[in-house]
This record gives C-alpha cells, sequence and structure tokens, in this order.
C-alpha cells in the first residue's frame, strides 16, 4: 500500500466513523506509524508503506474510529512546547490550561527561585511546563492517583524536570501537613465539570478521559476552590499566588468564595475564548525574604 492510498483509506475509515477532522487526525496517524513527515507524506505519496507500518497505522486508525481520543491512541500530546505521554489514568492537556500556566509564571516573575505547588497534577502537564520555564524554581506536584503519578513521573524523566511528584488528596484537612510549606504559587487545573453536563460531552471526552478528573463530586461545585482556599492560609508565603482554572460558568462563584476566603486581589480573567476561565488570589501579606 503506497502513502497515498494508507491516508485516504485513513480518512475514509474515520469520516464513515463519524469523527471530527477525519483528514487531520488521518495524517496523525500515518505520520506516526510511518515516521514520515506531513512535507514527505504529500511529496512522495506513492512511496510504498512497511506491512508492519501499514497494520500499526489500521489499529490507530480502528481505535480512533470507537471514540477513543487521538491522543490516546497514539500516547502522547503537547503541551506548551513539550512532548507528554498521556494515557487514560491522565486528563488530555488542553490548549486554554497553557493560559493558565502563562497566569502562573507572570505571577511568579519576580520573584527569584520561587516554590510552586501544582495541586491535581494529571500527566505533570502544568508542573513541567513552569519547572521548564523556571529552572530556578522548586517544583512540586500532587495527585491523589497513584496512575497519574506514574505517567507524571515518567514524562518528568523524560524532559530531565526536577518536579517533586507527591500522593496527596487536597480535598483532606491532612493535605497542608502532606507536602512542604511556604509556596510563593499554588496552581491548579481541579476537577470542574458538573455531573448534570456528563450526557453532553463528548464521547472521547465522557467514555474515555479520568471521571476523577473531569466531575465535581454532587452537592458542591466549589469543593476544590474552597479547598484550595483553605489551605492557601497554611502553604502560601505572605504575598504568594493561588492560581486556578475553572468552569466559565463557575469563575464569579470562585471570586466571591476566595474573597470571603480572606485571599486577597481575587479576579477571573479572560481566556483567548473571552470566557472566565482563570481564578486568581494572593495570599494577604508581604513577603519577609
Amino acid at each position: 500500500m503506497t502513502r497515498r492510498a494508507l491516508l485516504d483509506d485513513a480518512v475514509a475509515r474515520l469520516q464513515a466513523s463519524g469523527v471530527e477532522d477525519a483528514r487531520r487526525t488521518a495524517e496523525w496517524i500515518v505520520l506516526e506509524a510511518t515516521g514520515a513527515t506531513r512535507a514527505a507524506i504529500y511529496a512522495r505519496p506513492d512511496v510504498v508503506v512497511d506491512p508492519a507500518e501499514c497494520a500499526l497505522a489500521h489499529r490507530y486508525v480502528v481505535r480512533r474510529a470507537t471514540g477513543e481520543p487521538i491522543q490516546y491512541v497514539l500516547g502522547h500530546t503537547d503541551f506548551y512546547g513539550l512532548r507528554m505521554t498521556v494515557t487514560p489514568d491522565v486528563l488530555i492537556p488542553r490548549p486554554e490550561t497553557e493560559e493558565v500556566v502563562e497566569e502562573a509564571l507572570r505571577r511568579i516573575r519576580p520573584r527569584a527561585a520561587p516554590w510552586v505547588l501544582d495541586v491535581g497534577t494529571g500527566s505533570g502537564a502544568i508542573a513541567l511546563a513552569v519547572a521548564t520555564e523556571r529552572p530556578d524554581a522548586e517544583v512540586f506536584a500532587v495527585d491523589v492517583s497513584p496512575g497519574a503519578l506514574v505517567v507524571a513521573r515518567a514524562n518528568g524523566d523524560r524532559l530531565g524536570a526536577a518536579v517533586k511528584f507527591l500522593e496527596a488528596d487536597v480535598l483532606l484537612p491532612s493535605f497542608a501537613a502532606e507536602v512542604p510549606p511556604a509556596f510563593d504559587l499554588i496552581v491548579s487545573n481541579p476537577p470542574y465539570v458538573p455531573q448534570a453536563e456528563r450526557a453532553g460531552l463528548q464521547r472521547e471526552v465522557r467514555d474515555h478521559e479520568p471521571a476523577t478528573a473531569l466531575f465535581v463530586p454532587d452537592g458542591d461545585p466549589l469543593v476544590f476552590y474552597r479547598a484550595l482556599a483553605g489551605h492557601a492560609e497554611h502553604l502560601l508565603r505572605p504575598g504568594g499566588w493561588l492560581v486556578a482554572e475553572t468552569h466559565a460558568d463557575l469563575g464569579r462563584d470562585v471570586v466571591a468564595l476566595w474573597r470571603r476566603s480572606g485571599l486577597d486581589a481575587v479576579e477571573v480573567l479572560p481566556d483567548l475564548a473571552h470566557r472566565d476561565r482563570i481564578a486568581v488570589g494572593r495570599r494577604r501579606g508581604e513577603r519577609s525574604d
């Protein structure tokens, strides 16, 4: 089978399965299976593909056609310029979370050798992006999922980033005792999708990504933001920042909650689509160091 035939076959199968952007997805699959570049695929479409590579591409197509996200199929995604391994144990990092990283980095820009804590690290995307951009920082990352921490540690080892990964549950009162104190920044992309929205999600998200990383428990949509604000008093240095991604419908509620919790300079910032998605607050007081 030639490159052109392999690509056309993948496009047709994916389109028949209702996969959005079937051609681009088929290109990713053919590139991954053959190791060729996109330019080579189109410049030399009549090159015959090795049968083993054809078989691998077909397996990828079958998996994607059933609704499995392409990032899980290929085993990786790109985030903030970093190649991140992803598995069904972790949420797939989204482009909007890169904006959270940008805001977090902006808040610690004036601080030398800042201490940073990433809560609910998943694949380690936020922590590793911060550590890569700020190699002088002491970065810690926690997650409640042992499976997620396996992925995060592997990403850290591969990228050579000195992030300390810990297993801890931010919803427990003991959380503050399980991590070091005195952070300049706590950053988080916590679960924030209400259970009521589950049925309306894309099948790729609903059926394949880890529910514990997506959905808030019934009854309190602000439970994770409440926990973050409560721990901030003990874990943030005076003047330290709390930055978290939010559901677009919860941004104003998070602001009100954090203000009642005693945080200062609280605001919710829009993402590039002009949705309220990044909550920011600061522990009162000035740094003494």
